[in-house]
């Protein structure tokens, strides 16, 4: 059975510290390309996310794109 690799394992907006949303993030877009583009053993992803902004101020919400590769192994 094959298992997802991404790399890196951390994305940072550099106007926030939301490192841990932002991956996840990422994450669910990647495991969706693979559901699609599966058949293929990698390929490089290019994709847009949504940063959170700051908690303690509302609004400050804004994309974040992000390019990587995924690998099936």
């Amino acid at each position: 059975m094959s298992q997802m690799t991404l790399v890196p394992a951390v994305y940072r907006c550099p106007d926030h510290d939301n490192h841990e949303a932002l991956t996840e993030r990422v994450r669910e877009r990647v495991e969706w390309e693979i559901r699609c583009l599966g058949d293929q053993p990698s390929a490089p992803f290019h994709v847009a996310v949504t940063c959170p902004g700051r908690a303690t101020a509302p609004g400050t919400e804004h994309r974040r794109v992000y390019d990587g590769m995924w690998e099936l192994a």
